[in-house]
């Protein structure tokens, strides 16, 4: 089976990487990580310029009506430039979760405005609901200091609540990246019956969950490949005792090591986005296989390429923190590694 690019997918990710490259360079991502708030204001409009917080939405309401595998490359390109955005969570997770609505008008306008990146909906799967009352609190919450609203899944039914209603308390917390913050939502005891009720399935947030988990593999691999290609300009230039690092055996062997780990991932993440376009069973195991060993191998890979600067690679000063930690937060996020490959093993062997 062929997983290459087909050409538009090949011209969709080169105009991508141009749009990053020209207006999210590594020195705004350090001014929205150096940040107080880590919020980049304008970046979720500028992605809805290039057309990147529509590639799941149906083309009637302003999306690019495209796939996995497409989102999978806007995804990978993202993590390779370290954009400051939860792309899995607003373009891929939202998105996904409102198309299983059955809210009609209503998850239209909600869909164009996610589309135009305009409206920023923050998923929160199995709130705290009881009782007909929304109450409790929820621990790292993407983007939840600047969400317009928060869509609560419980039980296969999904709630749409306003996030400047009284009784939510978001609290920002610490978290390994700062380029993407986080927060804890405690909900007050509101009504759930205040909350626009949208209709769902479990089935459609499955689907969407392991969509998720696709892209934040892509964006692992992305910060993976990026951090290599870095370690390995710098050992072409850097020298010592009169030659360039890279031209040392321990150097080389450790570059092709992480080379040789790292390369196969990207088979892996076409087979999974591939079987999700598909509609395929084997999805329910591939999805969380991906998401878990891809950020697995992200993690030791940038661990890998930032010994090639020596002591400096752990500096704020180098760049290698920056997606080091990018996959530490992409390994973590809708699952660990190890409750991952449970959750497969469990799908392929019962």
């Amino acid at each position: 089976m062929d997983f290459g690019l087909t050409q538009p997918q090949e011209l969709l990710r080169d105009s991508i990487a141009r749009f990053l490259a020209q207006d999210v360079d590594i020195e705004r991502v350090r001014r929205v990580m150096d940040s107080e708030s880590g919020r980049d204001e304008a970046i979720h409009g500028q992605l809805g310029d290039q057309g990147i917080t529509g590639l799941l939405i149906d083309m009637d309401l302003g999306g690019s009506e495209l796939g996995m595998q497409e989102a999978a490359i806007a995804a990978q390109e993202l993590g390779r430039a370290a954009a400051p955005v939860n792309f899995h969570s607003a373009y891929v997770l939202a998105p996904l979760m409102l198309a299983g609505a059955d809210a009609g008008d209503r998850k239209s306008t909600l869909l164009k405005g996610i589309a135009e990146g305009s409206l920023l909906i923050t998923p929160i799967l199995e709130a705290p609901v009881d009782d007909g009352r929304i109450e409790g609190t929820v621990l790292y919450v993407p983007d939840a200091a600047w969400s317009d609203a928060f869509l609560l899944e419980t039980a296969g039914s999904l709630y749409l609540v306003d996030a400047s209603v009284s009784g939510i308390g978001i609290t920002p917390l610490e978290t390994v990246d700062d380029t993407r913050r986080v927060a804890e939502v405690t909900f007050s005891g509101i009504d759930l019956g205040a909350a626009e009720s949208l209709g769902g399935s479990a089935e459609n947030t499955r689907r969407a969950v392991q969509a998720a988990q696709i892209a934040l593999g892509a964006d692992a691999l992305g910060a993976a490949q990026k951090g290599l290609h870095i370690a390995v300009e710098y050992a072409r230039e850097r020298k010592q005792f009169d030659r360039v690092i890279g031209s040392f055996q321990a150097v080389k062997h450790m570059c092709a090591e992480v080379l040789a780990e790292v390369d196969p991932v990207q088979s892996l993440l076409w087979h999974a986005a591939d079987a999700w376009d598909d509609g395929s069973d084997e999805i329910d195991h591939l999805a969380p296989l991906l998401k878990a060993h891809a950020t697995d191998v992200a993690s030791n890979a940038v661990t890998m390429t930032t010994q090639v600067f020596g002591g400096m690679g752990f500096t704020h000063e180098c760049d290698m923190h920056i997606f080091y930690k990018r996959a530490g937060y992409d390994r973590q996020m809708l699952g660990n590694p190890t409750a991952l490959r449970e959750e497969a093993a469990a799908v392929m062997y019962g």
